[in-house]
């Protein structure tokens, strides 16, 4: 069985390939172009959730037995506010529904893990998580102003509420702070809510620590049936 990775080929995307491939498990990506390295182990599809056909992500799905989202949006004009809006959430919602297709003709018999690249600024609602009315104000004009972070926000809202009482999908939201590039994997902490606010006392968050967290969860049954069901928030070792 295969790790399907989304956003292969982005900044913290191109990481989790690594990261798996260096630990021998095989990997599907789902690419714009098929510019990633060449492993034996390596699958590129080009599409994506939204623009391949249902029959193909079938072919896709059941081939794998986890996903690790890392997709985002394009930082220019089109990729902020152009189509489509609810990237990240309406590739989750298909990738379900079709999951739920194959269980009903009992093509897969354990669950499928989803494992979601949010962010610290995406509260989770099943959660006492306090921030202050200042804050609650600039998070309402991001939402309005900026749609990547009301896709991150929906998205994250789509398995808590949707998938929470399916136990043959199981699910992981990381929500790192601001990230930062590294060359190699440090100490990083983990907490169940974050430890300071996201937009007036943000901490630092590598991506290769973000990637290397999301590829252990693939394969560490230990430490997904820890967070199962809850949105971590990693920091570096330092924050």
């Amino acid at each position: 069985m295969a790790v399907l990775v989304l956003g292969a080929t982005g900044a913290t995307g191109q990481l989790v390939v690594k990261d798996l491939l260096a630990s021998g498990q095989k990997v599907i990506a789902l690419v714009r172009k098929s510019n990633l390295p060449c492993h034996p182990y390596l699958e590129q599809i080009q599409g994506s959730v939204l623009t391949l056909d249902e029959a193909s992500l079938i072919k896709i799905l059941v081939k794998s037995e986890s996903v690790v989202s890392c997709l985002g949006h394009n930082l220019t004009f089109k990729g902020i506010y152009g189509a489509p809006r609810m990237l990240v959430r309406d590739s989750l919602k298909q990738l379900c529904q079709l999951e739920r297709l194959l269980r009903k003709s009992q093509v897969r018999i354990t669950p499928l893990r989803i494992i979601l690249m949010s962010s610290s600024g995406s509260r989770n609602l099943d959660l006492d998580e306090p921030i202050s009315s200042s804050q609650k104000i600039v998070l309402a004009l991001i939402r309005s102003l900026v749609p990547p972070h009301l896709d991150n926000e929906r998205a994250a809202n789509y398995l808590r509420c949707e998938i929470k009482n399916d136990n043959k999908i199981k699910w992981v939201i990381i929500r790192p702070d601001t990230l930062t590039t590294e060359r190699e994997i440090s100490i990083y902490r983990l907490y169940a809510s974050p430890i300071r606010s996201a937009i007036f006392d943000p901490g630092k968050t590598s991506r290769v620590n973000v990637a290397n967290f999301m590829a252990r969860l693939t394969r560490e049954d230990y430490l997904f049936d820890y967070w199962q069901g809850k949105m971590p928030v990693i920091y570096n070792g330092e924050e």
